[in-house]
């Protein structure tokens, strides 16, 4: 019997559910103190907004809080996990979700050999001299392997060393023009991308627009 390919899928459909979790951490009165991050999260909130995100539809997590209106809470490891399992639950074909971290990034020894290079890459929450850097083994966890085929998460990490922070299997090599596999890649079913502000050996600069300090990506 003869073998047909199958025709190409229906397009999917826009679910119209948006969400947002933003991430924007200063550190104030430490020092590791940053400038700029929290002004990150109010322009790309103003940016979602304009987008069409409706206002509850995004998270806000900021320190200090004073300065970022709305803010749901500080950006303690606790709350920035509990923020993400927020942004990704009920995920759907459709939906269209949004993470910006703007902050500190790092990294710590691999000790599973899935790393090429031997390094996780980090975030840092305002607490993680106490309660520890989250890598980037925890960000696919809880913001990648979760979502459905069809959902799409798309992802600044404005930070040092973050070119592969949520783990995923292709990375593009702007040198090349190419994409590139991981090594030893992390397929997942949704539809993600990343803008990092760093490759992983690199590390970020804040910069200032003449009215306010901004990070590297803005």
């Amino acid at each position: 019997p003869s073998r047909t390919r199958p025709g190409p899928q229906p397009p999917i459909r826009a679910t119209g559910r948006r969400r947002a979790l933003l991430v924007g951490i200063n550190y104030p009165g430490t020092s590791a103190e940053l400038s700029g991050c929290v002004n990150d999260v109010l322009a790309i909130r103003g940016m979602l907004l304009s987008a069409g995100f409706p206002a509850e539809g995004i998270t806000v997590l900021a320190d200090p809080m004073h300065k970022c209106p709305g803010a749901a809470g500080p950006p303690t490891r606790a709350n920035m996990l509990r923020g993400m399992q927020w942004l990704v639950a009920g995920a759907q074909a459709g939906d269209s979700l949004f993470f910006h971290y703007s902050g500190h990034g790092s990294q710590q020894p691999d000790r599973t050999g899935m790393e090429s290079d031997g390094y996780n890459e980090t975030i840092c929450p305002s607490d993680f001299n106490s309660a520890g850097q989250i890598i980037d083994d925890e960000l696919w966890t809880h913001l990648v392997s979760p979502l459905p085929s069809g959902a799409r998460l798309t992802a600044i990490m404005d930070c040092c060393h973050s070119g592969t922070g949520l783990d995923l299997p292709f990375n593009w090599d702007s040198s090349r023009g190419v994409w590139r596999e991981d090594t030893n890649p992390s397929h997942s079913l949704g539809d993600v991308v990343l803008f990092s502000g760093c490759q992983d050996d690199q590390v970020w600069l804040s910069k200032s627009d003449f009215k306010s300090m901004h990070g590297f990506l803005y």
